[in-house]
This record gives structure tokens, sequence and C-alpha cells, in this order.
């Protein structure tokens, strides 16, 4: 069920429903429509015929066993009505597992096309979690407002007709009174969900500050530093700002429909009074009155609370479908969704000539005039403090960031002249965030190279996890984590080497190692980076990392400061240079002696 990018709207939440489960959504409202039929006309019809004829009976006019149709025929009524409804909630449930299976894929595959600029601005981040929060919630509930409503209409225009037959005028006040609700309703639902947008931003500190709170991955910090009072309280904070917000509303709206549904009540109450007058001339029976006043009632109910609920989510899935419209206007990369190839071509050199490039939320370049050669088989170091720009340019390379000024050549040709397929299949990084899959070691590895199968025990004896798979239940199949059935933790450490292992299996012709091991001791990491040297031998490698016990390993070290190269050259010319690396490898060397 692709996403369009169109402009949505309110009723668009009935279109995607019905492509979902279209069998089953047009079963949810014709069983809605009966429902509401039943639920009015018919029942004050066999309430009517009943009273009339149990009145009969106590007046003598009628045998008592004349009482069992009517009362059957009731009770009939009742029963369809009820058994109406679950079958009518039975479908919707239906539709909403549908809906879920084919709307959650597509909106992934929205969002993973997505330019990255707009996953890493605060707006546009904004955005996309209010539109994938809940999207079958979203909709359904304005799924359900459109068929509540159309019931109300239908219930409403039967108790009409019976009014008119009445008391003319009674129906006309109400009509009249109605017309308000339906704007008072409609200007609920709008402000509701603007208050929730408000209020998105709150939500998502108590989100980050919830995990902190009650998240594995914190256990150990949490319980060592006791730090639970001090974070809770500061959930408490974001909690409180985002309610106030939306009660601040709530609370106003309630007042107003609530304030309407009273008058419509004493309305009501006026068409009861009056039709006692020809209840009592005979101009009306007894039972014809109740099934009236009855249908009279339900329907102020349905005017007032249910009417209000109705329009209010209408209106809110309106402003849902604003947000999906701005969601799939999103600037794509193209290609994005395009595979890595399966033959990466081969990179004999890459070059950054005068490369420029600010972050699109920054005023400041990052990159300023940035110059640097890298021929294959050889391996690289980029080093500088923290901030420099060295991250940033793993994120240009990826093709992550387009928007750069200068030029990038890959084999003298321009990277943006590239498809998307041919970028991702050039390059295989190991961030320093890298991720954890919650799933069997071996899938984990594999997502190296979708390409090529059964190498992956391979891979990972030679990111050194023998060890690690010999002690997990399954072996290499085992889930990792604690989220699948039988799945098994692993060290900080292993879950490094599985990081590396998902690189070499890989067969992009430039590794790159974005300081993954940073969260290692020095000694440690100039251990890892040196196995990952040798089993790169031949290859294009980067290592990046500020700190230089590394560097030694490279064939050349490029010095990155303030977006430009400032020294370049083995770790003994540098040295003998006496320049900024000299200095910063001269403050480290004791972490590694």
């Amino acid at each position: 069920m692709p996403l369009a990018k169109k402009k949505y709207k309110s009723y668009d939440a009935l279109i995607l429903a019905l492509k979902a489960s279209p069998v089953c959504m047009v079963l949810k409202f014709l069983l809605s429509v009966t429902q509401s039929i039943m639920q009015t006309a018919v029942m004050a019809v066999a309430t009517a015929n009943f009273v009339d004829t149990a009145a009969e009976i106590l007046n003598h006019v009628r045998p008592q066993n004349d009482i069992y149709l009517p009362l059957v025929l009731l009770l009939a009524a009742l029963g369809v009505v009820n058994t109406i409804g679950a079958v009518a909630k039975l479908a919707g449930a239906r539709v909403s597992v549908k809906l879920q299976r084919k709307l959650k894929p597509s909106l992934i595959k929205v969002y993973a096309a997505f330019e990255y600029k707009h996953i890493e601005n605060a707006e546009s981040w904004e955005l996309i979690s209010r539109v994938t929060r809940d999207p079958v919630k979203s909709i359904m509930d304005g799924v359900d407002a459109f068929i509540q409503f159309i019931q109300i209409i239908v219930s409403v225009s039967s108790v009409f007709l019976l009014i008119v037959t009445q008391v003319w005028w009674a129906a006309l006040i109400i009509l009249a009174f109605s017309v308000p609700m339906f704007w008072v309703s409609m200007r609920a639902g709008k402000k509701n969900y603007q208050a929730e947008c408000e209020a998105e931003k709150f939500n998502r500190r108590t989100d980050y500050l919830g995990e902190v709170l009650t998240g594995r991955d914190n256990v150990d910090e949490r319980t060592l530093f006791d730090y639970s009072d001090e974070v809770n309280r500061k959930w408490q904070e974001q909690y409180e700002a985002g309610r106030k917000i939306q009660v601040k509303v709530t609370a106003k709206m309630f007042l107003i429909t609530k304030g309407s549904s009273m008058i419509l009540a004493l309305i009501s109450l006026l068409v009861a009074l009056t039709l006692i007058g020809p209840v009592v001339h005979g101009q009306m029976t007894a039972g014809m009155f109740m099934g009236i006043i009855s249908a009279v009632f339900g329907m102020i109910q349905k005017l007032g609370f249910q009417m209000s609920r109705s329009l209010e989510n209408i209106s809110r899935v309106g402003e849902y479908m604003k947000d999906l419209t701005a969601f799939v206007s999103l600037s794509e990369e193209k290609d994005a969704l395009m595979e890595p190839d399966a033959e990466p071509i081969a990179i004999d050199l890459l070059e950054f000539r005068n490369v420029r490039f600010r972050y699109p939320s920054g005023d400041r370049y990052i990159l300023d005039g940035l110059s640097f050669k890298l021929e294959a088989g050889r391996h690289y170091a980029f080093v500088g403090k923290n901030g420099a720009g060295k991250t940033t340019i793993t994120k240009l390379l990826t093709g992550l960031y387009p928007e750069y000024e200068g030029e990038i050549l890959i084999n003298g040709t321009e990277l943006r002249e590239y498809s998307a397929g041919a970028v991702k299949a050039m390059f295989s990084v190991v961030y320093q965030d890298f991720a954890k899959y919650y799933i069997g070691m071996k899938d984990n590895i594999a997502l190296g190279n979708i390409h090529i199968k059964g190498k992956e025990r391979e891979a990972a004896h030679l990111a050194g996890l023998d060890e690690a798979i010999d002690r997990l239940r399954d072996g290499i199949d085992t889930p990792l984590g604690k989220i699948l059935k039988d799945g098994q933790d692993i060290s900080g450490g292993q879950w490094q080497r599985v990081a590396i292992a998902r690189s070499l299996i890989s067969q992009a012709p430039v590794r790159i190692l974005d300081e993954p091991t940073s969260a290692l001791d020095p000694i440690s990491e100039s251990l890892l980076y040196s196995e990952f040297e040798k089993l790169m031998d031949g290859k294009t490698t980067v290592f990046i990392s500020h700190r230089l016990g590394s560097t030694k390993l490279a064939d050349e070290i490029l010095v990155i400061d303030a977006g430009k190269v400032t020294e370049r050259g083995t770790h003994e010319a540098l040295m003998a240079q006496k320049g900024r690396y000299a200095e910063m490898f001269e403050t480290q060397r004791e972490w590694y002696q």
C-alpha cells in the first residue's frame, strides 16, 4: 500500500482503511449503519408495540397471550442490536490488523528514503515522530469517528421523523441548536491536536528519561550512581509541562461541549412535557410516547458527547493528515532504497578538492577548504580534536550529505554522479556509535553484505569472536540481547568485534573505522586497530581517532583542524616537524606506556 505524495484530507483515513481491508471495511460500515437504525426507529416501534399491548391487556382489551409476540420482538431487536455491534467491532479489529501490516511498512519505506538532514533536524524529526508514533491508532480513530458520525446522522434522522409527526417545532429547535455544536466540536479537535503537537517535544524528552529510568542498558550506572530520584524529578517536570498544555485546551472544550449538552437535555425535557398532553387526550398512545421519549434521550446523548467526540476526532485526524502530507513531502535522496551494488567499483584514487560544508541548521563551516588524496591499498589515519570535522568527512563520503561545495572525486568522477547503490558498495564503516541488532549473531554479521551468504563464521573468526561464539547457547545462531527468546548478552568489546565482522564480510574497497573503540582504554584500542590493520592488508583503510596510539600503524596521517588538513605525513615525519600532531602525541604518550 504505497503512500502517494499528495495533500491528504481527513476522509483519506477512510480511503487508507478501505485499501488495507476492503471487505471488512465495507462490512463494518454497513453493520454500523444498520445498528443505528435498529437502535432508534426499530427499537422505538418495538417498545411502543410492547407497551401498548401490555396496557391493553391490563385494561382487559386483549388476552394475556398477546404479550408474548411483542416481548419476543423487543428482545429480538435488542439481541440483534448487540450482535451487530459485536460483529462490527470484530470487523473493525480486522481492519486495524490489516492496516498495521500494510501502513507501517509503507511509512518505513518513505522514512528510509528521506535525506539524512531531516533526521538530524529537530523540527522535521518532531514531525516524523508524530506521524510514526502510532499511525494505525490515529487513522482508526478517524475511521471510527466518521462511522460514528454517520450513525448519529442516521439515528437523529429517524428520531426527527418521529418528533416531526408529533411536535414539529421541537425538532426545529433541536436542529438549530445542533449546528453550533458541530462547529464547536470541530474546533475542539483541531485545538487538541495542536496541543499534542506542542507537547510532542516534551513527550520525546519523557520517553528518553523514561528509558534512562527503566531501560536495561542503564541498569549498572543507575544502581551505582543512584541517580533515579534526580532523573525522575526531571521526568516529572517534562511530563507536567506537556500535560498542562493539553489539559488547558481539553478542559475549556469540555466545559463548552457539556454546557451545550445540558441545554439539549432541557430541550428534550420540554419535548417530553409537551407530548404528555397528546397522550392524556388520546391523540398518542402511551407506548408511542415511551418509544419517542426513549429515542429522544438517546438522540440527545448522541448529539451531545458522542457527536462532540466524533467531530473532535474527525478534526484530529484532519490535523494528522496535514502532518502526513508534510511527512511524504519531505525531500528524498535519489535511489535511497537501492541496494548496494553486488560488484563494487575498484577505487584507485579518492580526492577531496577544496570541499566546504556546513550542516543545514548550522551557520559555521565544519569543513572549510578541505583537500587531500587517498590512494588505493594504503592505510590512512585522520586525527584531530573533537569537532574538527573527522566524522563529517565520513558522512560526506557515504552520501549522507550531498550538499557540499567543492568536489569529492572517485577515480576522477564526482561522487554525486555515482548511483546510490554504487556509493553504498564503495564504503564499509564501523561507527563510533555502531548499531547493536538484537537478532542472531550470524544475522548481525550478514547485514554487512546482503549479496553473499555463508561467510559469516569466517568473518567472526577474523574478528576474534571464536571464544564468544563457543560460550553462546546455540553458537553463532544465538540471538544477542534479551529481546528474542533464548537471547544472550555479550560484552561491549564483543559487540565491537561483531561490528568489525560486519565490515570484514563487506566487499567494499574502502574500510573506515570511525572511533568505534572510544569506549576502550587506549592500549586495548591500539591492539584492536593493530589486528584490524593486519586483516586489511592490501586494502584501503581509514582510521579516525582523536587518540593517537593507533596512528603509527598508518602509512600516512592527516591532521584535521578547523575543517582543513593542517599536517600530513608518516608518524616519524610529523613527530620531526614538532607541530600539532607531535604536541598531541606527546600529551598522550603516557597512555600507551
